[in-house]
């Protein structure tokens, strides 16, 4: 470059010159200028294309590396989620099958009440049985109805009207006091009893 500006500062200098003829001068510097930046082009040319080759390879190595660590991380990511989605499906199952533990238990202790209220049913009975019967057989004292066959609704809701009062005809005193003595659950239990008998 300092070469071609040399030979341009030449031709202007020798141009401005009065003592040789113009178009000699001109010619000589043109040559001179000519063979200057024939014999410098290519090794511009050959500088231009070592930059552009070392800043393909640059661009290239950083695409190269970019590429590199959005994989890893893609990767990361993709093993993160993984992680967490095996992690909610752990606590899925664990939960489902607590819960099916938890109904399994449920219908067990159902079982289990009902059990224990048949066979409280039954002991609340034998106070029963003395005026009914062993099996509901007879009318108390001979003057009740008879309560074998009565269903559980019938037993359950004739107790609780002998309770609070609205229930009964000759019998209601007495059974007024018998009734008074028995929780709802009781009432329930001896009237589901008293419904199989």
């Amino acid at each position: 470059m300092k070469i071609v500006l040399s030979a341009v500062l030449a031709l202007f200098l020798l141009g401005c010159s009065e003592d040789s003829p113009k178009e000699v001068q001109n010619t000589e510097v043109k040559q001179v200028v000519a063979q200057e930046v024939k014999a410098e082009a290519p090794k511009a040319i050959a500088a231009k294309e070592d930059v552009v080759a070392e800043i393909t390879k640059e661009v290239e190595t950083v695409v190269t590396q970019a590429v590199e660590e959005t994989k890893v991380a893609a990767v990361a990511a993709v093993a993160e989620v993984k992680q967490e989605v095996v992690k909610v499906v752990e606590v899925a199952t664990v939960k489902e099958e607590a819960a099916k533990e938890t109904e399994v238990k449920v219908e067990a202790v159902k079982e289990e009440v009902a059990a224990v209220a048949s066979s409280n049913g039954e002991a609340i009975y034998k106070v029963c049985s003395s005026c009914h019967g062993t099996s509901g057989e007879k009318p108390a004292l001979g003057k009740s109805q008879v309560i074998q066959g009565w269903s559980a609704e019938k037993t359950q809701t004739a107790l609780n009207g002998y309770k609070d009062g609205s229930y009964g005809g000759v019998m209601k005193g007495i059974m007024k006091g018998q009734a008074s003595k028995l929780s709802p659950e009781d009432t329930k239990a001896v009237s589901e009893y008293i419904s199989k008998l």
